[in-house]
């Protein structure tokens, strides 16, 4: 996800470009959604992440590590 946030990020610079050259505020707008979008990626990513770092126990990399060290 953080790949299509890249992307977008990309993709809404483009947008300003060409809203700075050509004046037209279609472009502005479509920047604008493109920003919002890939902020909304980002934060789904966040609570994603949190969500599976809080679920995961608390010894379960320690015992990842001994079993693969054994």
């Amino acid at each position: 996800m953080l790949v299509a946030a890249l992307g977008l990020t990309i993709l809404g610079f483009g947008f300003l470009v060409a809203a700075v050259a050509t004046g037209q505020i279609g472009w502005a707008w479509a920047c604008i959604a493109v920003g919002a979008l890939g902020l909304l990626l980002l934060v789904v990513d966040l609570i994603r992440g949190r969500g599976h770092r809080d679920t995961a126990p608390q010894g379960a990399s320690e015992e990842a590590h001994t079993r693969a060290d054994g």
